[in-house]
């Protein structure tokens, strides 16, 4: 306990705004840049690849299923933090219907967009291990937060949660107050926090860009190609 809830989060917090300072300004050093862009920063592998053009219909709903998931899931953990914190229980509660709903749209999207990636020949062809490892990542944490408040019903794991992260953030972390938390949850968290961890040096940096750029950059014309028939 002492190494996942003590050791493990100053390695994460290390690790995820050392990483992102890094990539971020390695594209100054980078030949694939000639200047500097402070609208979309880092190296030439600091975007996505776009799938979009391959199989449009299918990954429309999941999409945006997935994108929506991950913000209400991201300031509904939030308010549940600082409920749990603080002792204040309308946040608690919160966090725990706003997380439900969230979390089966989270993991309907993320998991579409691993299918995807398995059965469209185009999109396959295009991904990299570390796409694979990026989902299976957040699949697994999704399934075990899911898993305990659909499943086991866990509830007012906030009030463990809240006080061990203000511990950490006061740097006096205190590992024992997650001592009695479910294993369920401590898995959670766990893989949270080496997923935070990978993540900078993944193509997710993406979300860390200002694209105040596109909104003077001409529009692109796209044609749909037809073959002609002899």
């Amino acid at each position: 306990d002492n190494f996942f809830f003590i050791g493990l989060p100053y390695i994460t917090i290390v690790l995820f705004f050392g990483g992102i300072i890094y990539r971020g300004f390695s594209g100054l050093m980078s030949e694939h840049r000639g200047k500097w862009d402070w609208t979309v920063r880092g190296d030439y592998l600091w975007t996505t690849r776009s799938t979009g053009f391959f199989g449009r219909a299918s990954i429309g709903p999941a999409s945006l299923c997935l994108h929506w998931g991950i913000i209400i899931l991201f300031f509904s953990h939030l308010i549940g933090f600082i409920g749990g914190a603080y002792n204040l229980a309308s946040w608690v509660d919160l966090f725990r219907w706003a997380g439900l709903g969230a979390g089966i749209l989270f993991l309907y999207g993320i998991v579409w967009a691993l299918v995807r990636r398995i059965i469209i020949p185009q999109v396959k062809a295009m991904s990299t291990p570390d796409d694979y490892i990026v989902l299976l990542f957040l699949i697994i944490i999704g399934g075990f937060g899911l898993y305990q408040s659909a499943v086991e019903l866990v509830f007012g794991i906030s009030y463990s949660a809240g006080p061990w992260i203000s511990s950490i953030c006061k740097l006096q972390p205190d590992a024992s107050i997650m001592v009695g938390a479910p294993l369920i949850n401590k898995l959670h968290v766990i893989f949270a926090l080496l997923f935070f961890a990978y993540l900078p040096f993944t193509k997710l940096v993406h979300v860390f860009s200002y694209p105040f750029g596109y909104i003077t950059r001409p529009f692109i014309s796209m044609r749909r190609y037809v073959a002609l028939k002899k």
